[in-house]
Order: C-alpha cells, then structure tokens, then sequence
C-alpha cells in the first residue's frame, strides 16, 4: 500500500503577544516580617543568573548555566539551543535581567523560593515572571521556570524585597478555593476544554484559549488523515509554589506537563524544519510533542468577586518523540 506524507507542526504558542499597556505588579505595603533574602542577596542572585546564561547562549552549551539554571528551565533552554543549532530563523527566547519587582518568601525551612517580574522587553511583548528555588541550604538559588504575563493581565500587590511573602501550604484553607484545588481545576479544565463548567470557575486568558484552538485545528487535520490527536495534561505538585498576596489571596507557581500525541493511519508524518531538530527517533504514523509549561495562577482573597485566573503563561517545547 502506498503510503502518503502528511506534514504536522505543534508549534510552540505564542502566548507573549503584544500587549498595548505591560501590565506591572501591584504596589506592596509594608510588612514586619523579614524576607529569607535582602534585596542585596536577592539582586546578586539574578545578576549571577543572566551572568551565566549569556556565557551559555552565546555557546549555545548549556553546561555554561548549570550553576544557576535547573528544573524546567535548563530543559527548556537545552531545547532552544538544540533547535537554534539547526535553525537559524530560530533564536533562543529573549529573557529580560532586569526587574521592576522582587518577591521572596519568608521561609524558615527549604525549599526555599523568590519571584521576580521583568521590566517590559523590547518589542512590545509582556514583562516575564521568573521562579527562583534553593532545594536546601547547602545549594544555591536556581532558576527553574520562566512565564511570559498574558497581555492585560496584573499582579497582584505581593510582599517584595524586604518583606518576605508568606508561603502557603496547597491545601491551605484560609484560601478558596486552596491553591491545590485551583490548580486541580484549572488543569481539568484544560483536559475538557472550552465548553467545560470549569470554563466558569476561571477569568478568560490567552494561554488555555490558544492551546483549545491548536487542540481543535490539529484534531481537525488528524481526523482528515484518519487518525486522531490527543492531549494529556498533568499537574506537577512537588514542584509547585504559592505565596499569600498582600490583600489575602494566593500566588501560585505551577509547572504543568502536556503531551500531544499525533496519529495518522496509512501516511507517514513529516515535521516542520522548526520542530524536527527536537524528534528523539524516527516519526512514522505518531509523534508525541512534549512540553513543560508555566502557570502562574492568582486567586483573590475571600469575599471578593473576582474569579482565580492566570496571570502568566509559556507553553515549552521540549522534546517530539515517535
């Protein structure tokens, strides 16, 4: 039987967009209670960050930020690294170093976390929200995750450099809904997509909008090749963070895993120049794209009307495989 050649690109969403007005955080009240970093200790860490990754991008070896990088953002710059090597149209993603606002939790005990939001970058694009965490005290701060905030998004008014934000456990009641129960929600809402009840539960943002109409084109075009496509969506809790915001509400932090597996029947698939640097193998009839997100989700404090909603997100490409 004659095979035929069906091209298929998960591209990597571009949730950065352009926003007209950079949304900026919220202004932070004073607070007795000291930060687990200065502002000196916390500035110092991020100077030695983007120290690193410039030596690395500028090798393209990510041994180069090791120091400093780990997590999902060592994987996810090892990504772009692997593809800018092949592709020349495609460069690294463009990280801004320097800050408009700091937030460190007041920690007593490891792992410990700061958060930090950029300056707008050139071009128009939203500023990027950074996660910082030292697994114990014998290691040092490392950045693990990176978001660019949805356009019109705020944050909210949070505890910066000098007066620590206080961590909050997932199930932390004083919270509604808990940050585990939002995170679990808005997960499931994205495994059901646009037209689940969750859809309610939630402010609209351009992160689950984009990855519902990607869902939606692709299952059409699989479906026209007689095969199917079909995402698996998954929390990673033990590496999710919240922080009480200065009004009562919480911040969290959350990777989220998502495979898109690609199936055709009686075709063989044949990626784009962009995402075939990423294939660990040979594409037949499958591929499976695989990508860490980040998710910075908001809940407001009790009482008020406002619906939890994200307020930074980045879809990360990180491997295909057959």
């Amino acid at each position: 039987m004659r095979r035929t050649v069906v091209a298929v690109t998960v591209a990597v969403l571009a949730l950065a967009g352009c926003a007209a007005a950079p949304p900026v955080p919220g202004a932070t009240p004073s607070l007795e209670a000291e930060a687990a970093l200065t502002e000196p200790q916390a500035a110092a860490i991020i100077e030695s960050t983007f120290a690193e990754l410039s030596a690395a991008d500028a090798a393209k070896d990510p041994e180069l930020f090791a120091p400093r990088f780990a997590a999902d953002a060592a994987l996810v710059r090892g990504a772009e690294y692997t593809v800018a090597g092949k592709v020349a149209e495609a460069p690294v993603s463009v990280l801004p170093e320097q800050m408009q606002g700091i937030y460190v939790s007041r920690s007593e005990t490891w792992p410990r976390m700061f958060a930090a939001v950029s300056e707008p970058p050139e071009g128009e694009l939203t500023p990027v929200v950074y996660l910082w965490v030292q697994e114990s005290v014998e290691q040092p701060y490392r950045l693990v995750a990176w978001a660019h905030m949805i356009p019109g998004a705020v944050l909210p008014a949070m505890p910066g450099q000098i007066n620590g934000a206080e961590p909050l456990a997932l199930g932390e009641e004083g919270i509604d809904p808990s940050p585990r129960k939002a995170l679990e929600d808005y997960v499931e809402y994205l495994r059901q997509g646009a037209d689940s009840e969750l859809a309610a539960a939630f402010a609209p943002d351009s992160y689950s909008e984009q990855l519902f109409g990607a869902r939606a084109a692709l299952s059409k075009a699989a479906k026209g090749a007689s095969g199917a496509y079909v995402d698996t969506v998954q929390p990673d809790f033990a590496s999710t963070f919240a922080l009480a915001t200065s009004d009562g509400g919480a911040l969290i932090f959350a990777p989220i895993e998502i495979a898109s597996s690609f199936k055709v029947k009686d075709a063989t698939l044949k990626l784009s120049a962009r995402d075939a640097p990423l294939l660990q193998g040979t594409a037949k009839d499958t591929v499976t794209y695989n990508y860490r997100d980040f998710v910075v989700l908001s809940v407001p404090p009790p009482g008020q009307e406002e619906l939890p909603g994200v307020v930074a997100a980045e879809h990360h490409l990180v491997s295909i495989k057959p």
